[in-house]
Order: C-alpha cells, then structure tokens, then sequence
C-alpha cells in the first residue's frame, strides 16, 4: 500500500536469496506485475512459462537490466517508543533476469546489485518489495512524518 499510494507504481513481493558468486540479491516469486514504471505506463515485457513443476502457466515480466530499483521491508514494532516499526531500506539496480527453468526456484527471478560494500548473506528481512526507481531519500522523510524508524541496510 505504501509503494502504491506514495510511488504511484506496484512493488514486487519476493523472497531474497543472496549471491555470493557476485555480491547481489535474487528477488524471487511466482508472480509479478507488470506496469513496474507506474500503473499509468505502459507495462514490461513479459513471457508465459510454466510454474514450477510444470502445474501452470505464468507470466514473467521482465524486468529492464540496469534500472534503478528500491526495495523495502517493513518490520512491525510493539507500537512504543522503545519497539518502533522499522523501515528497512536499500537502492541497486538490476542486473539480469534469471531463466526458470533452468534456474530452480520461482519464475520471477530478478537480481539486483545493491548500492555500497556489502555481506548479502546478512541482508536483513524477508517477502522485501522491489520497486522501480530510486526512492531511499522519499521513504526516509516518510517513516520520520509517520514515527517510523528508518534504516538503510
């Protein structure tokens, strides 16, 4: 809801997995929108392939290789001042789509390389969203209007 009312644009729920062949991230899921430049721009390209274990078909968007991305969690707090909700935030850009099959996993799979020196093994947070554009400075003002924690991670 977030992404949707401030950005005007979809987030992609996935499940990150880390590589460290070359220091990014896999967001994966099984399936993704398609209008990631906002819900007033033409869509992504995108292909049909089966699901995994060949159930159903999907669609894959595809998301565009070197586009700015932001991904954001949101991790729920006690709703005091000691246990604030937090805001975790992070900006990369995509670097390849990953083909499903041969790739195991689901078919939307999109890797980012995430700004600044980092240990993806410890990359914080799960079901993060992956957003088109480059939105880290907009969610920090946000979570500070709204009492919220925010953290660059």
């Amino acid at each position: 809801i977030m992404v949707q009312y401030l950005f005007d644009r979809p987030g992609f729920q996935q499940d990150p997995v880390p590589d460290t062949a070359d220091d990014t991230i896999i967001g994966a899921h099984c399936s993704c929108a398609t209008r990631l430049k906002g819900f007033d721009q033409p869509g992504e390209p995108y292909d049909i392939i089966h699901h995994h274990g060949n159930r159903d078909a999907v669609p894959r968007t595809l998301w565009a290789e070197g586009q700015r991305v932001t991904c954001l969690d949101v991790l729920p707090g006690k709703g005091d001042a000691q246990h604030p909700t937090e805001v975790l935030i992070s900006t990369g850009a995509v670097t390849k789509n990953i083909d499903v099959p041969p790739a195991g996993g689901c078919v939307v799979s999109v890797k980012l390389k995430l700004d600044g020196q980092r240990d993806v093994l410890s990359f914080p947070g799960f079901h993060q969203l992956f957003f088109y554009g480059d939105y880290g400075r907009e969610l920090e003002y946000f979570s500070q209007l709204c009492g919220l924690k925010a953290r660059q991670v």
